[in-house]
């Protein structure tokens, strides 16, 4: 039987129109859901249900339709947040809560982050202004605290701390050399701790809550240590490798400032200090020599100059002359410079004897350490006459510099510190 071509068009209208209503939701959360939406999982800290939902289309446009997930977020049998992109629950506050991201009904000079929790019985959800660029829900970093990087770059970031609902923008670190990463932080947030990688830390440095940058403090160079951050400690408590070998403390003025766990060898001089940073890294990093840090080795005074010298990739602000006349490798210092060697932290030696007198000295020095030597001899680096020496944990060379010799450091080598 062939049936009228009108009635033909309108029964494929019909069916288009049916096909085009989607997929009716199913399961036990079906009365939350639209057309074309089913369940994945579902995360739940009652009163709090969240939906992880995905939804594709079933109609005849499906062609021109993506799939998408998101999250849907229930106070009892009410859905208080539509569309989370993501909403996750928030251990650690002491009570049920859920942080999440929902675009939908904000306008773009908006946060788009939300707080949900219960306060008398009833469904709070408070909108948390973390700024317009931000891209995620923060990541935890300890009890009641999550981390946001500050996508427009104003700040270092931003910690968000509950309840009560607070946020605390972080200062700026040092922009050269690059350390800006965050590793710790005082219990009442007036000071931060910055270094230059989570996963390869060289360096790091106490900033202020006011942006004042303290002095940089070189590390013993590490194997690649986990990036991931421990949520259940004290306040402040990031990462495990740096709170095992930092504490915060309050210096005679009433500043916080970081101090070692693992007290220096007091019993060295300032020349055997000076001289383990060229001869035996895995030794030498473990002081420092700032002006004020009370992690480092007192007696040096921060000089202003502005340059170090062409050759070096020196943080120019931080050059240190001894506050009394102290030697190394036999000869007078003139000054130590905090430098750069590939992407870790190194120092810089200004000692006021010719290089031969100076390259006699640290021969002698590892031969009597019967340390396995890789000496390169005389050559020409950067145009400049140099001797280099290569042990196990470090590179240095000595080369001609003003009216004496500069001991640079090339390279260290974590492995073997």
């Amino acid at each position: 039987m062939h049936l009228p071509l009108p009635f033909r068009l309108l029964l494929l209208a019909f069916c288009l129109l049916l096909s085009a209503c989607g997929r009716p939701p199913e399961g036990p959360y079906a009365e939350w859901l639209e057309n074309d939406e089913t369940v994945e999982s579902v995360t739940q800290e009652l009163p709090f249900t969240i939906l992880h939902i995905e939804f594709v289309p079933t109609d005849w446009l499906r062609i021109l339709s993506f799939q998408q997930r998101y999250d849907r977020v229930l106070y009892k049998r009410k859905v208080v947040i539509e569309k989370g992109e993501p909403a996750r629950l928030w251990q650690g506050l002491g009570q049920p809560a859920v942080i999440a991201q929902q675009y939908a009904n904000i306008s773009d000079d908006q946060s788009p982050l939300f707080l949900v929790y219960e306060r008398n019985q009833k469904a709070v959800v408070e909108h948390i202004d973390m700024g317009t660029y931000i891209k995620s829900i923060g990541e935890p970093i300890g009890p009641g605290l999550r981390y946001f990087e500050d996508e427009d770059k104003k700040y270092e970031g931003s910690i968000l701390k509950a309840f009560p609902v607070e946020k605390t923008n972080l200062p700026k670190g040092l922009a050269w050399p690059s350390i800006h990463r965050l590793a710790g932080f005082t219990p009442d947030m007036k000071a931060f701790a910055y270094v230059d990688s989570l996963s390869e830390p060289s360096v790091v440095v106490v900033v202020d809550a006011k942006g004042n940058i303290g002095e940089p403090i070189p590390l013993p160079d590490m194997p690649r240590v986990p990036e991931a951050v421990q949520t259940s400690g004290h306040l402040g408590q990031i990462h495990p490798w740096f709170d095992a070998q930092f504490k915060w403390q309050v210096t005679p003025t009433g500043q916080w400032d970081l101090a070692r766990r693992a007290p220096m060898e007091i019993n060295r001089s300032a020349a055997t200090a000076l001289e383990e940073l060229f001869l035996d890294a895995s030794q030498g990093y473990r002081n420092c020599f700032g002006s004020t840090s009370i992690a480092c080795l007192d007696g040096w005074r921060r000089d202003p100059e502005d340059e170090a010298y062409e050759h070096c990739q020196c943080a120019g602000a931080h050059v240190y002359r001894p506050s009394k006349p102290v030697q190394a490798f036999g000869s007078n210092v003139n000054r130590l410079l905090y430098a750069t060697s590939g992407n870790g932290s190194a120092y810089h030696l200004v000692l006021d004897a010719p290089p031969e007198k100076v390259v006699g000295e640290l021969r002698n020095r590892l031969k009597a350490r019967r340390l396995e030597i890789v000496e390169a001899g005389e050559h020409s680096h950067e145009s400049v006459e140099a001797n280099q020496f290569v042990t196990p944990t470090v590179t240095v060379s000595v080369e001609a510099f003003e009216q004496g010799s500069l001991i640079r450091t090339l390279a260290r080598y974590p492995a073997n510190q």
